[in-house]
């Protein structure tokens, strides 16, 4: 489903998605992608890298 979309177009939703302030909604909008192809490729990139290794390390949950 995401590899329609190219690695420029990743790379912006990663850099947007970092930038504090800035909204999922605000995302879509501005890289003229629907909702649900957004939410696939940042949880396609959240369980890729384990984003999750770091949040345990630091917060001890």
């Amino acid at each position: 489903m995401t590899s329609d979309v190219n690695e420029e177009t990743k790379k912006e939703i990663f850099r947007l998605i970092s930038t504090p302030g800035i909204e999922i909604e605000d995302i879509v909008e501005r890289v003229n992608l629907d909702y649900d192809k957004v939410m696939k490729i940042l949880s396609d990139e959240y369980l890729r890298n384990n984003l999750d290794y770091g949040r345990r390390l630091c917060c001890r949950f």
